[in-house]
């Protein structure tokens, strides 16, 4: 560490006397080479430099501080075939240029932000990003934003966990190895660290970046196996109203003794969006309703939520509010039926449809809430400065019949960052972040114990530190490190804290405009969850049982891997990746007493070590895309040889469109090998592991500004599970409208 700080030191040392020379400014618009419209988000940057910068709405762009002399070009945007082109640039002096881009689909070029917490290309990033765009979401008319991620490479939701090469397996809804920000603000709850994606705008969201790799290094705890970050959708500058009406039914199960209701059961679902300016004030505002009756027995929900976003100012100072809110009502079914827990008249050995009869009226509901505030300003010199202060609340209680658990989270979070171009091929930033939680909750009191009044709450305090460096024509390294402290408080004598150091170094060789070779390594750390703590509970035959004792994981984690554009209408990408994981927390499982008791432990050391291969097409002029991810994982808890739990060895997604005349059929296949290992019910001879086999169909009919879709998911209607004794949904056919004007 002393030598990283050195070096970022030197580095800064040297940086000033080379800012002082005198530079020139790069200047221009990028548009599309077909149409002459502007292009907005394309990324501009300097070879051989860390001078980067991102196209605004009407595809203007400017460079400052460029080096005299000849220099290249390299422009790139998703949906366009990237670009090299070499100018000239006189000290002092200004070059104005016009950049046509010739559109290409199967190219890779999109902006993405939490790979280093500033604006570039995704195949700039030295870490390995998914990036799904707001019509890639919309595609497959999903109910939330989670539903369009799970199609993501190397991306599989165990139950509700979403899984990224293979780092978090299933943690029953106590935490999450993912972070998830939201605009790049923190956004797991604050009492169990998992996600809430109710509170996501699904219609006004621009994109998804899926970060995979520990990210410890910039985000602290939370970000040991990924980041993941949604980007709401800028005010537009002409008024604009969305409505999308979506509704479907499912089919009979694939079985027929596994007919559990005598009518179709459906799902309906409203929302409506309107944007515009008012004056400097750009604004949107968003509502939702939804109902779905389930496919299985006590399966249906109820979902209402809202958001806002105003946006003040313009690119060199803005000033940006978003606040969301969402309520859950929904059953809340744990495990299937078994034989002589429900009243069967087949005598089946379990019933995947139905509930144990003393489960059928359990409840839960829930009502979130988030609001951040967040000022950008580009000052005049080569400095730009980030502030935010965020709020989130998290309000559940499940009501068991003859138990009521309840839980209380606020959480408060602020940062500041710097951002600090001192000379062409160096890039700093430099920030600090902290936040508190307070929680409440009746989980933490223990099997038989009195209620207790005492709260519980969590401290974060973190510094953090990167550079990026041009060496050379073609090869940029990033180095980075943050120091995070961390403390929980609760009514314990064993009140856990901790203080850690997480760095991390990446590599990107860029030889020409179409080749990207990447390598990363960095430490990762999670801090248990206040759930994973001090939950002492016993809920519908499970008992959890507290431990305070716990100790933050911990992980080294590297990848390697190269991107190419081998022809205009086919991309490969192909990397390794490794995880060596110290204390990762696994849930214990034990029967005893007539209950399934859970405790979190430690494990000594675990592997995860995978390779990831994905291939982008796009053929017939662009009439027919596709790509086809596949994923190898091999993992190993050390401390007894097995695999880790939960993790397929296996994992492909698959996907197709043809567009014809506003035409597009979507056809998407996932596949995940069956689990080798779980951790509750595991006699296989009597809950069979299967593996995951999804295959979807999609027709949309695009009329204008106007689209109508159809959708059917599960379309072999295969029976299989993430985790046990907890069905997937059935084959379901959805129609959706979307109107804008």
């Amino acid at each position: 560490m002393r030598r990283l700080a050195l070096c970022l030191g030197l580095a800064l040392w040297a940086a000033v006397p080379a800012a002082a020379q005198q530079t020139g400014t790069v200047a221009g618009r990028v548009v599309d080479g077909t149409t002459g419209e502007p292009v907005a988000t394309a990324a501009v940057r300097v070879a051989g430099t860390v001078l980067l910068t991102i196209a605004d709405d009407s595809g203007r762009f400017e460079l400052r501080g460029v080096p005299p002399g000849r220099r290249r070009l390299w422009v790139e945007r998703i949906g366009y075939a990237p670009r090299e082109l070499e100018i000239s640039v006189g000290a002092g002096a200004r070059a104005e240029l016009e950049i046509a881009l010739e559109p290409r689909a199967v190219a890779l070029g999109s902006v993405v932000v939490a790979a280093t917490k500033r604006e570039l290309s995704a195949r700039d990033a030295p870490v390995s990003v998914a990036v799904l765009e707001d019509d890639e979401l919309r595609l497959r008319v999903p109910a939330t934003v989670a539903d369009a991620v799970a199609y993501a490479p190397s991306v599989q939701f165990v139950g509700e966990n979403i899984n990224i090469r293979g780092s978090s397996g299933y943690s029953r809804g106590t935490g999450t190895r993912v972070l998830f920000l939201l605009d790049g603000v923190p956004a797991n709850a604050g009492d169990s660290g998992g996600i809430n994606w109710d509170i996501v705008p699904l219609t006004e969201v621009s994109r998804v970046e899926v970060v995979k790799g520990a990210g410890s290094a910039l985000y602290g705890t939370s970000a040991l196996g990924g980041v993941v970050n949604v980007v709401t959708a800028e005010p537009p500058e002409r008024p604009i109203t969305r409505v999308r009406l979506r509704g479907g039914f499912y089919d009979d199960p694939p079985q027929s003794e596994w007919i559990w209701a005598n009518q179709t059961l459906g799902y309906y679902s409203a929302e409506a969006s309107h944007g515009r300016h008012l004056g400097p004030l750009g604004v949107w505002l968003r509502g939702g309703w939804g109902t779905d009756d389930g496919f299985r027995e006590n399966g249906d929900l109820e979902r209402m939520n809202a958001a806002l976003r105003l946006r003040l100012g313009g690119a060199a100072d803005t000033l940006s509010l978003f606040g969301s809110w969402a309520r859950e009502d929904y059953g809340a079914p744990l495990v299937w039926c078994t034989r002589g827990q429900c009243d069967d008249p087949n005598g089946l050995a379990f019933q995947p449809l139905r509930v144990p009869d003393d489960a059928r009226d359990d409840r839960t509901r829930s009502d979130k809430g988030r609001i951040h505030l967040t000022h950008r300003r580009r000052w005049s010199g080569p400095l730009s400065s980030f502030e935010r202060l965020s709020f989130q609340r998290n309000d559940w209680e499940s009501d068991f019949g003859d138990q009521l658990v309840w839980a209380v989270a606020d959480r408060y979070g602020g940062e500041l960052r710097l951002g600090w171009q001192t000379a062409s091929w160096l890039f700093l930033t430099l920030g600090a972040e902290g936040a508190y939680t307070d929680i409440e909750s009746n989980l933490f009191q223990g099997v038989g114990e009195e209620p207790s009044d005492t709260d519980y709450d969590i401290r974060e305090l973190a510094v953090f530190a990167q550079g990026e460096l041009g060496l050379g024509s073609w090869v940029t390294l990033t180095a980075g490190v943050r120091t995070d402290i961390w403390r929980a408080r609760g009514d314990t004598l064993a009140d856990p804290s901790t203080s850690e150091l997480s760095p991390r170094l990446g590599l990107v060789i860029a030889p020409d405009a179409l080749t990207r070779v990447r390598a990363s390594v960095g430490r990762g750390f999670r801090a248990p969850s206040a759930s994973e703590l001090y939950t002492a509970t016993r809920v519908a035959g499970f008992e959890v049982e507290r431990n305070p004792s716990l100790q933050p994981e911990q992980s080294w984690a590297g990848e390697v891997g190269i991107q190419r554009l081998l022809t205009s209408w086919l991309l490969l990408d192909v990397a390794g990746f490794y995880y060596d994981f110290e204390d990762l927390i696994e849930g214990d499982t034990l029967f005893s007493e007539g209950a399934i008791k859970i405790r979190f432990q430690n494990l000594a050391k675990a592997r995860v070590a995978g390779l990831e291969a994905l291939a982008r097409m796009s053929l017939f002029r662009e009439r027919l895309q596709g790509h086809i991810g596949y994923t190898f994982l091999d993992t190993e808890d050390k401390s007894t040889g097995e695999p880790l739990a939960y993790r397929p060895e296996h994992l492909l997604t698959a996907s197709g469109t043809l567009l014809f005349r506003g035409v597009e059929i979507g056809v998407d296949y996932r596949y995940a090998s069956a689990f080798e290992r779980v951790q509750v019910f595991t006699d296989t001879r009597l809950d069979a592991l299967v593996p995951m086999r999804e295959l979807d169909v999609g027709l949309a009919y695009r009329l204008g500004r106007q689209t109508l879709r159809f959708m059917v998911d599960n379309a072999l209607n295969y029976a299989y599970t993430t985790i046990e004794r907890n069905l997937q949904p059935i084959r379901r056919y959805t129609a959706a409208l979307e109107l804008e004007f």
